[in-house]
C-alpha cells in the first residue's frame, strides 16, 4: 500500500470518526431540542460555518507553505510561520467577533430568532477559532496525520460532550450553542500540545510576501465552497421556517456523504504540494485520491437509495417524518460536493487559486435558483443537486491545466 492510500485511509478514518461525533452532536440536539430550536441551532451553525470560512483558508495556506518547506528540507522557517500566523489569527478572530456581535440584531431578525444573545454566543468561538486551523495547517504540512486526525476528532468529541451535558443540565438552545466555543478552546490546547517541539527547528525569518496573494484567492475559493453546501439551510430557515427543522435533519444526514471521504483531501494536499515544489508529476496521486473519495461517498449514497426510511427512523426515531424521500438526492449532491472539495484542495496545492472564480459563479447560480424556487423541501434539494453538479463540471477542467512552474520556498537573506 503506497503512502497516498495509507495516509488517505488514516485521514478518512479520523474524518469518519470525527463525523460520527459531529453527527451525534447534531442528532442529540435534534432529539433533545424542539424542532423550532433545532432549526435555529442548525441555521446559526451553518451561518457560523460560512463566517468561519477563514479557518479553512488559514489552514490550507499554512499547510501549503509548511509542506513546501518540508519537501525542500528547510524546516528552520516552520516555527517562524507558526508564530507569524498565531499572532495575526488571534487578532483577526477577536475583531471579527466584535463586528458580528454588533450585527447580531440584524442576524436575529433575518432568521426569525427572538433573542440577540444566541448569535453572540456562537460567535464567541471566533476568538479562538482561527488559532485552531493554524495548528492544523502546521500538522498537515508536516504530514503528521495521526496528531492532525486526533486534534480534529477531539474537537468534534468535545462539542458532543459539552452540548449534551449543557442541554441535559437545562440550558437548552443556549447550552447547545455554548458547546461550540468551548470545543474550539479545547481543540486549540490539544493542537498546541502536539506542536510543542516546533521551536526546536529554530526561528529564522522567511519570505511571507506571497502569503497574502495566495490566501486572498484561497479565501474566496473556500468561501464559495462553504456557501455552496451551507447557504441552503440558512435560506430554508428564512423561506420555510415551519419546515426548517426537517430540512436541517435532511442536511445533517445528507452531509455524511461529504464528511466521510473528506479526510482524503487532507492527506492529498501536502503530498501534491510537496511534489509540485520539487517539480514532479501530481496527477497520478490525484487519481488514487479520487477513487478513494468516490468509493467512500458512493457507499453512503447507495445506502440512502436502498434504505431511506430505515436510516431516517434509526437516527431520528420518526421525529422528522418528511426526510426519507429526499435522502438519496441530497446525499448524491453531497457526494459530488466531496469530489469538488478534493479537486479544490488539489488545485490549491498547485497554487491554482483562480479556481475561486467558477466556485463563486456556481454560488451565484445557487442563490438565484433558491430565491426563485423555495416553496418546499423538494425545490431546495433539487437546487442543491444542480449546484453540486455544476461545481464539479466547472472545476474539473482546471485539473488538466499544467501549472507553469512550481513556486519555491525561499528564506529571507
Amino acid at each position: 500500500m503506497d503512502d497516498m492510500t495509507r495516509h488517505g485511509l488514516v485521514m478518512a478514518f479520523f474524518s469518519i470518526l470525527g463525523g460520527i461525533f459531529s453527527y451525534l452532536y447534531q442528532l442529540s440536539m435534534g432529539m433533545l431540542l424542539s424542532p423550532e430550536n433545532y432549526g435555529i441551532l442548525y441555521s446559526l451553525f451553518s451561518l457560523f460555518t460560512i463566517v468561519a470560512v477563514l479557518t479553512q483558508t488559514i489552514s490550507i495556506t499554512v499547510a501549503n507553505f509548511v509542506s513546501k518547506a518540508k519537501a525542500q528540507g528547510k524546516l528552520s522557517g516552520v516555527s517562524y510561520l507558526w508564530r507569524f500566523f498565531l499572532k495575526r489569527t488571534f487578532i483577526l478572530g477577536l475583531g471579527l467577533f466584535l463586528v458580528l456581535a454588533l450585527l447580531s440584531p440584524l442576524i436575529s431578525r433575518f432568521l426569525g430568532i427572538s433573542s440577540n444573545l444566541y448569535p453572540i454566543v456562537i460567535f464567541t468561538a471566533l476568538i479562538v477559532a482561527f488559532i485552531y486551523p493554524t495548528n492544523l495547517g502546521v500538522l498537515q504540512g508536516l504530514q503528521r496525520f495521526l496528531p492532525l486526525g486526533t486534534t480534529q476528532t477531539f474537537w468534534n468529541l468535545s462539542k458532543l460532550f459539552f452540548g449534551a451535558v449543557l442541554v441535559y443540565l437545562g440550558l437548552g438552545l443556549f447550552g447547545a450553542l455554548l458547546a461550540i466555543p468551548l470545543s474550539f478552546l479545547l481543540a486549540c490546547l490539544i493542537g498546541l500540545f502536539f506542536l510543542r517541539d516546533i521551536p526546536r527547528y529554530g526561528n529564522e525569518a522567511v519570505d511571507t510576501g506571497r502569503i497574502s496573494t495566495y490566501m486572498g484567492l484561497a479565501f474566496f475559493a473556500f468561501l464559495g465552497f462553504t456557501a455552496l453546501i451551507n447557504v441552503d439551510v440558512i435560506l430554508a430557515r428564512h423561506f420555510i421556517p415551519e419546515l426548517s427543522g426537517d430540512y436541517s435533519a435532511i442536511s445533517v444526514l445528507g452531509k455524511i456523504a461529504f464528511y466521510a471521504p473528506a479526510g482524503i483531501a487532507f492527506a492529498l494536499f501536502p503530498k501534491t504540494s510537496g511534489l509540485f515544489a520539487l517539480g514532479k508529476e501530481t496527477r497520478p496521486m490525484l487519481g488514487k485520491a479520487t477513487l478513494l473519495c468516490l468509493l467512500i461517498a458512493g457507499v453512503v449514497v447507495i445506502i440512502y437509495l436502498c434504505f431511506p426510511e430505515l436510516v431516517a427512523n434509526f437516527f431520528f426515531r420518526g421525529k422528522y417524518p418528511l426526510i426519507a424521500p429526499y435522502l438519496f438526492k441530497y446525499g448524491l449532491a453531497m457526494a459530488l460536493s466531496s469530489l469538488c472539495f478534493l479537486l479544490i484542495n488539489y488545485l490549491l496545492s498547485l497554487n491554482q487559486t483562480k479556481v475561486a472564480y467558477p466556485l463563486l459563479g456556481v454560488v451565484a447560480v445557487e442563490l438565484g435558483l433558491l430565491f426563485l424556487f423555495h416553496a418546499n423541501i423538494s425545490q431546495f434539494v433539487d437546487v442543491m443537486l444542480i449546484s453540486s453538479f455544476l461545481s464539479v463540471a466547472f472545476i474539473l477542467p482546471f485539473c488538466f491545466i499544467t501549472p507553469r512552474h512550481p513556486v519555491t520556498y525561499s528564506e529571507k537573506t
